[in-house]
């Protein structure tokens, strides 16, 4: 499953693969919102150097209520370059992205792929050192009036935003409502071995 957990998809059942690929994410999230270029600069190697990510995603498909859990999506390791991370191995989990500081315990990861692919954005909530439940930030998590006002509908969209103030107001609505998510996925950052 793509890591792109920065997320396959953005609906239930789905959207936790696609967060493993959100922290990395190249795939192309419904209901997800995106921009046709990254949103964000002076991104920073805030997880580190070198790092291993262990990824988690929610296993949705139980026929049992409260019996869902976490299935183990793989390791990634990935290398900061100077302006971003990029996969040193499972390219099929993750594709490159960035890190930024947004408010309190939360991080915007911004996936970096090669066009035509959109740009997808995820929160990353610290719940620990190393640590991370991921969200796809989706344009669902505020009401009408705001995707009216901040979202921009395409042929290949259905919220194509274009600053960063419409990626906070966004990020901010799902922030607010995070906790009990049960989309979300787990990302546990490792330090990586030095070459």
């Amino acid at each position: 499953m793509p890591l792109i957990l920065f997320m396959k998809s953005c609906t239930l059942g789905r959207v936790a693969g696609r967060i493993a690929a959100i922290f990395a994410g190249a795939t192309s999230l419904a209901g997800c919102i995106s921009s046709t270029t990254p949103i964000l600069g002076d991104a920073k190697a805030i997880l580190g150097e070198r790092i291993e990510m262990h990824m988690f995603a929610p296993r949705l498909d139980s026929s049992t209520p409260g019996e869902n859990g976490l299935r183990h999506q793989g390791v990634a390791s990935m290398q900061w370059t100077g302006g971003r991370y990029v996969a040193r191995n499972r390219a099929d989990l993750v594709t490159d992205f960035t890190v930024h500081a947004f408010e309190g315990r939360d991080l915007i990861v911004q996936t970096a792929p090669r066009a035509p692919r959109p740009v997808e954005y995820a929160l990353a909530r610290r719940l620990a050192d190393g640590t991370y439940m991921v969200l796809p930030i989706d344009e669902d998590t505020t009401d009408e009036e705001t995707r009216a006002k901040f979202c921009t509908k395409t042929q290949e969209a259905s919220c194509r935003i274009t600053t960063p103030e419409q990626l906070f107001v966004f990020a901010r609505a799902l922030a607010d409502n995070a906790e009990g998510r049960m989309d979300a996925g787990i990302v546990v950052i490792v330090p990586g071995a030095a070459r």
